[in-house]
């Protein structure tokens, strides 16, 4: 399967186990190349990210590791919500959750999810906004390099969060309870216009 690094491949399964699928491909090392997660019960390849997409995770994820955090790139999550084990951009959380290694990881221990927009901006708005929500995620970050926003989601409620708050690039992005300090976007860049 040749991928580009906008492309996203969904395998429909069929009658399989989901999970059992998942770590039976986790494990095949030509595969290494993808994000391969399970998304409203189907599994989703995609090639790596662009280079400004790994760029805003890493200034995100440098700022929670310097404030005591730990910041888990594409770490697979799970919960009772069936159908769903996505590998988040970051997953916030404690060093103590992380001592005894679980994959894929409870999102009872989880504090914060982000997300950057690549390609399939619909799995990112609305596929996974609603199982964060439904899994009590506390937040959710949703940075989106194509309109130069980053919007935090808070107060889980079935299966939306109840508070949304828009940031434009540039803008300090005020986290609050467990976090006592604000995202610094200043240096996020937006995906340059699309060639023709």
């Amino acid at each position: 399967m040749t991928l580009t690094d906008h492309d996203v491949a969904e395998v429909v399964l069929r009658g399989k186990p989901d999970h059992d699928l998942l770590r039976f491909l986790d494990r095949i090392p030509e595969l290494d190349v993808f994000k391969i997660e399970l998304i409203d019960g189907k599994i989703v390849m995609q090639a790596s990210a662009a280079p400004l997409h790994n760029s805003i995770v890493i200034k995100l994820a440098t700022q929670f590791v310097a404030n005591g955090w730990e910041a888990l790139g594409e770490q697979a999550l799970i919960s009772e919500i069936p159908g769903f084990e996505p590998k988040p951009d970051l997953t916030i959380t404690t060093a103590e959750d992380v001592a005894d290694n679980r994959n894929p990881f409870p999102v009872d221990r989880v504090r914060m999810t982000v997300e950057v927009v690549s390609s399939d901006r619909n799995s990112d708005y609305v596929k996974k906004s609603l199982w964060y929500a439904m899994s009590k995620i506390p937040l959710y970050l949703l940075v989106d390099p194509y309109n130069g926003t980053c919007t935090l989601h808070s107060r889980p409620q079935g299966p939306a969060y109840r508070t949304v708050d828009t940031y434009e690039f540039g803008e300090p992005i005020k986290l609050g309870e467990p976090f006592p300090f604000a995202l610094d976007t200043s240096a996020f860049k937006a995906y340059p216009p699309k060639l023709p």
